[in-house]
């Protein structure tokens, strides 16, 4: 209270003096212990005392406040010491009626005044302030948990990758090792059949080996904030027909349609990747349904780009959400139990489509058994 630029008192509902400022103790021209307890009239004049007794407290009363009432003080050196009054009804901490009042000087009123507006303008430049620094403060916060979660995510993509170097190429690499040898030290004693198998089997592992390196670049640049893809004019359907054909090579098991509408736009892509996700998710329908099933493609306008739908007869997706089959190194239980796998390329397609302005999806077959894996492009624009 003492910072206030006029005299602060409280009132119990006896009108006996509770608290003061020193501002009221150097109008009164008495120390605050000697206030303290005292009925406030007894620092009036005899004509306000009447007056408060009479009109202001009645008016507190009734109206919960009064302002301005002009009433003289009778301080200790026995001149009377015009006043205003301003004074509210609340409720104390004890929850007792109580009175705040506020009394300042009329001579002193314009200095006061500019007192108590340069104190509120401090106030408010200190409340300012203080929202300034809880804002700084905020966003540092935030910027932190964003850069711990990012190096999180960088941490895990780098577990992940050296996982997959140290065990996912262990495996092809030892087979093209392997079969190597083998051609060389008995070329001159294999019969063509077994020479011709041998040289698929090499073959394989090659292609796996390369769709494993393709995905682990993706996921080095992933992990480094480096990828970038161009935009550049794809014909899906027929970048969709040489994909499936190559995939029809390596994978005679399985027998593969491609299903598509007529006319489609050009969609905006980069010709790599686009074929990179297609194949990954094709390669995925091989390898987790039954051999002598079938795979289909589908190609149709949607939402302003045009989606391509990979259908397979495998056993689903499962219960899990669908988003965490593109988290990187998951697998689904059902996934884990039909084929072995890193875990990395579902991640990857997710990866190079949104780079590339789209989305990706995974869902139940609409004819069952079987899942269904997206991805959706968007049609180029006319810039």
């Amino acid at each position: 209270m003492d910072i206030v630029p006029g005299g602060v008192l409280t009132l119990s509902r006896d009108l006996r003096i509770l608290a003061v400022n020193r501002g009221i103790s150097v109008l009164a021209g008495r120390p605050t212990e000697e206030l303290v307890g005292r009925l406030f009239d007894s620092i009036l004049t005899a004509s306000s005392r009447i007056l408060f007794q009479t009109h202001v407290y009645p008016a507190l009363e009734a109206d919960g406040r009064v302002e301005e009432v002009f009433l003289t003080m009778a301080p200790a050196s026995g001149e009377s010491l015009p006043v205003l009054l301003n004074a509210t009804r609340t409720a104390g901490d004890d929850g007792q009626v109580v009175y705040e009042a506020l009394i300042v000087r009329i001579l002193a009123r314009a200095r006061w005044e500019r007192e108590l507006l340069a104190l509120t303008r401090q106030l408010e430049e200190q409340r300012g302030e203080a929202q300034r620094l809880t804002e700084e403060l905020a966003a540092t916060a935030d910027d932190l948990a964003a850069r711990y979660a990012e190096e999180q995510r960088k941490s895990q993509l780098r577990d992940v990758f050296m996982g997959v170097v140290s065990h996912e190429l262990r495996t092809p690499i030892t087979t093209i090792f392997g079969l190597s040898r083998i051609v060389r030290q008995r070329l001159d004693r294999l019969q063509p059949a077994e020479l011709a198998e041998h040289l698929a089997d090499l073959e394989f592992e090659a292609d796996r080996m390369r769709r494993l390196t393709e995905d682990l670049l993706v996921l080095s640049r992933a992990e480094a904030g480096r990828l970038l893809v161009d935009d550049e004019p794809l014909l899906m359907g027929h970048l969709a027909g040489r994909v499936i054909e190559a995939e029809q090579q390596r994978a005679p098991s399985h027998t593969f349609v491609l299903e598509m509408e007529e006319h489609l736009p050009l969609v905006a892509g980069e010709e790599l990747y686009v074929e990179q996700v297609l194949g990954n998710l094709l390669s995925n329908a091989v390898k987790y349904s039954p051999a002598g099933t079938v795979v289909t493609a589908r190609l149709a306008r949607q939402d302003g780009g045009v989606a391509v739908r990979v259908l397979d007869q495998g056993p689903g997706i499962g219960e899990q959400p669908a988003d965490r089959l593109f988290e990187v190194y998951y697998r689904a239980p059902e996934a884990v139990r039909v084929a072995g796998g890193a875990g990395i390329g579902l991640f990857v397609c997710r990866a190079l489509v949104e780079a590339m302005g789209g989305r990706v999806w995974a869902a139940p077959s609409p004819s069952a058994p079987g899942a269904e894996f997206g991805f959706w492009l968007p049609v180029v624009t006319d810039d």
